[in-house]
């Protein structure tokens, strides 16, 4: 019996016919094994998809209701009305909040946040796992009133805007950097609101009413492909002194020097300003209505590292508005937008208290700086520039009413989602 058992072993042993299919065999665990990870996957991300449209929808009708009532029980009711449409799958429903108390946009107006989880098992991966795996999806939708942007930092890098030092800066219109935002002066900031396509930089002096939005999208160059850029030759070049002096007259000068305790009217309409740009000394005076001064170079051959800019002592006081019609309506300013960025093509914007200035300065490719004593109240400030800058104790008040300037100042009604 022994020995017929051995035999048998031995015979089993030697025995080659059937290692193909046992080998075959073997290697179906690790097919059939990947096969199930995929159809889990798939479920998976089927699931996940599905309450993410859930959730996004029911976060935009909640952010509708909020635009239309601003009540947090109606805001409540809508999202869970549009829940109740979703019957693909069940949920649970985490959270309805407005403002979040969590997350990205945790107390901030205007928000509405939905948060939603399902937990089901799935079929292959459940004899595996000793849990049933949770799906959870966030969505948060805006509705508020945004205020129109007056000031624009046109730079896509680094800081574009910044308002440091002593600065002091009262808007009731939106500044927005293109990059990122440095608000870190320690005098006081009060706008519509601060925006970056990056970050603010928040330092403690901002207003609790001036919101701030990072991560928004990059504003456009409203001026791009409307504003010409001039090819004057001149060279006249007027020094302006005393008090007596009859208007200047539009047209093209090599640069206009107003020099200390002088006084200057311009005449109504556009000033061609080559290489010595306008120069403004201490307790000056220019005064001009439906004006644009156009910063550029007044040679022959063009010279781009020749192009004028503006130049006024702290002390002067200049009091200029920008015409109404034509091809520079609504630009006080604009430097020509092939300026070479550098120190000495910046334009530094001061004047003293009587200081007005009631139109658009636009430097499409160098920087608007606002620096020393201004004191200025401005009437309808915008400024559109490759970088806007506010240091030293400059103080600068823009009170534009609704319907001036370039820009409109009554806002939009926003409704959007923003995760």
């Amino acid at each position: 019996m022994f020995d017929r058992l051995k035999s048998l072993l031995r015979e089993v042993r030697d025995d080659r016919s059937g290692n193909v299919l046992t080998l075959m065999g073997l290697s179906m665990i690790p097919l059939i094994g990947t096969l199930g990870l995929a159809v889990d996957a798939a479920q998976w991300i089927s699931w996940k998809r599905d309450l993410r449209s859930a959730a996004d929808s029911a976060a935009m009708a909640g952010g509708l209701e909020l635009k239309n009532s601003g009540n947090a029980e109606r805001v409540n009711a809508a999202v869970r009305k549009v829940l109740g449409y979703n019957t693909q799958h069940a949920y649970t429903i985490v959270a309805v909040e407005t403002p979040p108390t969590a997350g990205t946009f945790a107390g901030q107006q205007g928000m509405v946040r939905v948060v939603l989880s399902t937990s089901q098992k799935l079929p292959f991966s459940s004899l595996f796992l000793p849990t049933t795996p949770v799906i959870r999806v966030e969505a948060v939708a805006q509705a508020s009133s945004e205020v129109a942007n007056c000031m624009v930092a046109l730079a896509p890098s680094g800081i574009a805007m910044s308002i440091t030092g002593a600065a002091s800066v009262n808007m009731n219109c939106g500044m927005q950097s293109n990059s990122n935002f440095d608000a870190t002066a320690t005098g006081s900031i009060n706008a519509g609101a601060l925006s970056a396509v990056g970050t603010v930089n928040e330092g403690n002096r901002i207003s609790g009413t001036t919101a701030i939005n990072n991560g928004v999208v990059a504003e456009a160059d409203p001026y791009a492909g409307v504003i010409t850029d001039p090819n004057e030759v001149c060279s006249n070049w007027p020094l302006i002194s005393g008090t007596n002096n009859p208007p200047l007259t539009p047209g093209c000068y090599k640069g206009i020097q107003v020099q200390a305790n002088a006084k200057i009217t311009l005449s109504p309409g556009t000033y061609y300003l080559g290489e010595k740009g306008l120069s403004i000394g201490g307790n000056a005076t220019v005064i001009g209505n439906e004006v644009t001064l156009v910063f550029t170079n007044t040679a022959s051959p063009f010279n781009s590292s020749k192009i004028g800019t503006f130049s006024a002592q702290g002390t002067s006081t200049v009091q200029l508005t920008s015409p109404s019609t034509g091809t520079y309506a609504g630009i006080l300013m604009h430097q020509d937008s092939r300026t070479p960025f550098s120190n000495t093509t910046r334009m530094f914007i001061t004047g003293d208290s009587r200081s007005q200035f009631d139109g658009a300065i636009y430097a499409p490719s160098t920087e608007v700086a606002f620096s020393g004593n201004s004191g200025m109240t401005t009437d309808c400030l915008q400024i559109i520039a490759w970088y806007v800058t506010f240091t030293g104790s400059t103080s600068v008040s823009n009170s534009c009413p609704s319907g001036r300037g370039v820009v409109s100042y009554s806002g939009e009604e926003v409704l959007r989602l923003r995760q």
